[in-house]
């Protein structure tokens, strides 16, 4: 008898184990990998809601550890995440969904819930691989507080911002601070500052040169823009070079230093840093254009690996409308504060409305990630932080030519 008892258990514990491991196994794991490290509190308060609604889905959630290098290198070794949070609008990502990275959703009706003028600014060969969701666009942050305390005005122009910052160095204040370690920033502040307030058709130029129309090197505009670059540094901190961005967001959001210049992205870090803080945002004043303009591209777009399996697809695709979902959506545009493309959200950033202004009356341009590959930008990104340390002028036009040239193609 005992003998007999002992084999039922041991039957029970077989057959329990055994449910217990399938029903372990019966959730379908995802990997949502994203890009934006000011978004994390935000990505896992959603993903969160998402899987208490989906209790048959895992999600696994990946911070990129560097901007799209990370990415490049988990596609070169064939690892690619099922769910993956891209850039539309630039370059590299483009030549992605040329080569079959991600899964083609022309048709899907989810298209539907996105403003219209954007998704065409995403087709790849009258195709659309992504669901775009923000828009960014660049500009000065600055303290209304020091500004009002001062009785500063906006500048205009860079004549006019030399003005102000003497000023503010006159009453005990640092003008700005600059992430210069950061060679994400560098990429960004250099492009978008290029078409804000240089050449808002630098685009051409670029084909031109590539064509041996143009030589950069002997550009007057661009000289004038690389001593912009180091002007602007002699107001900042010193040894930008050593400062990521946390140091440098510190600094502003302290008090330390009046302006900062980045993408509208950045309105959610300075609010958390500091609730208190009086900021808002305007275009960068030109150095050689007549007007204001912003510069900018699709920030948060996400796309689906064409090599998931079937079920990850399916669970990658309810991840997607749950995130397009009008509560959620709304939930996502409060908490990431960039431009939303989403229909029926509504967007109330007030330290973005002077950048909004400008995007609504058409004084906004593509970033350069458009048209520049990875590989381009890399490498402009060493020749500005050898500008920034060694601050020759002459040698940096030039090796910006020689970049272009070497790394430049024309969009098909």
């Amino acid at each position: 008898m005992k003998k007999l008892i002992a084999m039922l258990l041991c039957i029970i514990f077989i057959a329990s184990f055994g449910a217990n491991a399938f029903a372990a196994t019966d959730k379908v794991a995802i990997e949502f990998f994203h890009q934006k490290p000011e978004n994390v509190e935000l990505y896992n308060t959603l993903i969160a809601k998402f899987m208490e609604e989906n209790p048959d889905i895992e999600v696994n959630i990946t911070l990129a550890e560097t901007t799209t290098t990370t990415l490049i290198s988990r596609i070169a070794a064939g690892n690619i995440p099922d769910l993956v949070s891209v850039y539309p609008m630039s370059a590299s990502y483009r030549n992605m969904m040329r080569e079959g990275i991600y899964e083609e959703i022309t048709d899907t009706e989810m298209l539907d819930r996105v403003n219209p003028s954007v998704i065409e600014r995403c087709l790849v060969d009258g195709k659309i691989y992504c669901i775009p969701m923000t828009m960014n666009a660049y500009g000065l942050y600055y303290n209304v507080d020091v500004f009002e305390e001062l009785g500063l005005e906006i500048p205009a122009t860079m004549d006019e911002m030399w003005e102000v910052c003497d000023k503010l160095v006159a009453a005990g204040y640092q003008p700005f601070s600059f992430p210069d370690k950061k060679t994400t920033r560098i990429s960004q502040m250099f492009d978008r500052s290029l078409i804000g307030c240089i050449d808002h058709d630098f685009y051409t130029k670029c084909d031109e040169l590539y064509a041996g129309n143009y030589d950069a090197s002997t550009d007057p505009n661009l000289r004038l823009y690389a001593e912009t670059i180091l002007k602007l540094r002699e107001y900042g901190n010193p040894d930008s070079l050593g400062y990521d961005d946390e140091p440098a967001y510190e600094e502003f959001t302290s008090g330390k230093s009046v302006m900062y210049i980045d993408g509208s992205w950045a309105v959610t870090t300075f609010e958390k840093m500091n609730p208190e803080l009086n900021f808002d945002c305007t275009a960068i004043p030109v150095v050689t254009t007549e007007d204001f303009w912003t510069a900018g591209t699709v920030d948060t777009a996400f796309a689906i690996s064409a090599e998931a399996s079937p079920e990850k697809k399916e669970a990658c695709t309810k991840l997607l409308k749950f995130l397009l979902r009008e509560d959620i959506a709304q939930e996502f545009c409060d908490g990431d504060k960039n431009p939303n493309l989403i229909k029926g959200v509504q967007y109330n950033v007030e330290q973005l409305k002077k950048i909004n202004g400008f995007i609504d009356a058409g004084q906004f341009g593509p970033s350069l990630a458009s048209i520049w590959t990875q590989d381009l930008r890399n490498n402009i990104n060493v020749a500005v932080q050898a500008l920034i340390l060694d601050k020759d002028v002459d040698t940096f036009l030039t090796d910006f030519n020689d970049i272009l040239k070497e790394y430049y193609e024309p969009q098909e």
